[in-house]
């Protein structure tokens, strides 16, 4: 591609531009402890800034509504010519094309960003084998997909956990009540919840949310203990704490129990 070929990028910032793609959408500090490996936070930091000057990253601005003081960490995407230089030598894989981003709008950066953040703290701990974005279901592009998949492992063997975290600026209940009755349908057909291209584990449908109140308001609605799959929930807001306890079980009667999953790592 140009940008190689005429020295404007090094492997250094293609493997950063990598790294982002594979992200879909992260913000700087996620990123600096993506690359933690290969080169300092300040180093990662001044790529970044000159990656945009080139259109192959791109910086979005955010702020919390009716506080204009605030200035959640910037997130960032794949700009026009990261994604057509990654494309091109990656063709087969998935990289959010930047018009995109159009449609989903805040709302779609922040989730990806909360999804990033797990995603971080998964491979920081080395308890995550495998992680794909956007993962299909038996093969079938009909079946709705879950917002990513995880091999994770544990001290009793590794579990499949099908993670989704909905929009919270959107219906994000009608969002989990549409998934999930599509998910019975293949659930009652294959016995589980197959993900194409994954090893053959034990499975749980994780429901990622920012707080405990979110999760309690998906539970009064849906009755998650009735559905025929394991499902619990992950609250944001404690992953920080510890991220083996920051699950929570759908109970009957709407009720949520915490409880922890072992997760076997390096911590």
């Amino acid at each position: 591609m140009t940008l190689l070929n005429r020295k404007i990028i090094d492997e250094a910032d293609f493997t950063l531009i990598k790294v982002l793609g594979d992200a879909v959408c992260a913000n700087e500090d996620q990123i600096r402890r993506y690359m933690s490996s290969l080169m300092s936070r300040s180093e990662t930091s001044k790529r970044l800034d000159r990656l945009r000057t080139n259109g192959v990253v791109d910086r979005w601005k955010v702020r919390i509504r009716g506080d204009e003081e605030t200035r959640p960490p910037a997130p960032f995407t794949l700009g026009v010519a990261g994604y057509r230089l990654l494309k091109h030598y990656y063709s087969d894989q998935f990289f959010m094309a930047p018009d995109r981003w159009d449609n989903y709008g805040v709302g779609g950066l922040k989730r990806y960003v909360s999804m990033n953040e797990l995603r971080c703290q998964f491979i920081e701990k080395k308890v995550v084998s495998k992680w794909k974005w956007n993962a299909r279901l038996a093969n079938n592009a009909r079946y709705k997909f879950p917002m990513s998949a995880a091999e994770v492992k544990t001290p009793n063997g590794n579990i499949n956990f099908l993670i989704d975290r909905a929009q919270m600026n959107q219906n994000f209940i009608g969002y989990f009540r549409d998934k999930f009755e599509n998910w019975k349908y293949v659930y009652n057909k294959y016995g589980n919840l197959p993900i194409s291209d994954f090893p053959v584990n034990p499975q749980i449908v994780i429901i990622y949310t920012s707080t405990i109140s979110i999760a309690e308001a998906i539970h009064k609605e849906l009755l998650l203990d009735t559905l025929p799959f394991n499902i619990l929930f992950l609250v944001e807001e404690l992953i920080n704490e510890n991220l083996e306890s920051a699950y929570y079980q759908p109970l009957k009667h709407q009720k949520l129990q915490r409880i922890n999953v072992h997760l076997q790592g390096n911590y």
